[in-house]
């Protein structure tokens, strides 16, 4: 009575096994697509480096992308809320944020920073934002404010 029992088990795992098979990869979602078309993509800029304190000096938001000889290199670290990306997780996440910002073809002014505390989900209501960018021609340009 033991040995059908088990031959009936086994006959079931048997059959959720070829069943699970024959079901179809999952299709990639349009998003997923465009998360890797993004991620190949290089960005028209040579260095970008965000950092934004508010309140306490250990409230802070700091995000740096640079691409030297074909390589790329980003980091993401909100102190704020404990998250910190590396490597190809925040190469990603830059790319996604700075992929539809145009780059400033004279100084960077305050409508731009604020386009770009905008891309990044950051609030506004710092107490002192610094934007050092390098263009593909080597232009560098630069904001810092303090409230």
């Amino acid at each position: 009575m033991m040995c059908w029992k088990k031959a009936g088990l086994l006959g079931v795992l048997l059959f959720m096994l070829s069943g699970c098979q024959s079901i179809e990869p999952l299709q990639h979602t349009g998003e997923a697509e465009s998360l890797s078309a993004v991620q190949m993509k290089e960005l028209p800029i040579q260095h970008l480096h965000l950092h934004v304190q508010y309140g306490q000096k250990n409230e802070l938001y700091e995000a740096t992308y640079s691409q030297a000889s074909g390589k790329e290199e980003a980091f993401i670290r909100d102190h704020m809320n404990g998250f910190r990306y590396e490597g190809e997780e925040a190469l990603r996440e830059m790319k996604m944020k700075l992929n539809d910002m145009s780059i400033p073809s004279a100084k960077l002014s305050g409508t731009y920073v604020n386009e770009l505390l905008a891309a990044f989900n950051l609030d506004d209501d710092y107490q002192r934002i610094q934007v050092d960018m390098k263009l593909e021609d080597g232009t560098i340009r630069t904001f810092e404010k303090k409230k």
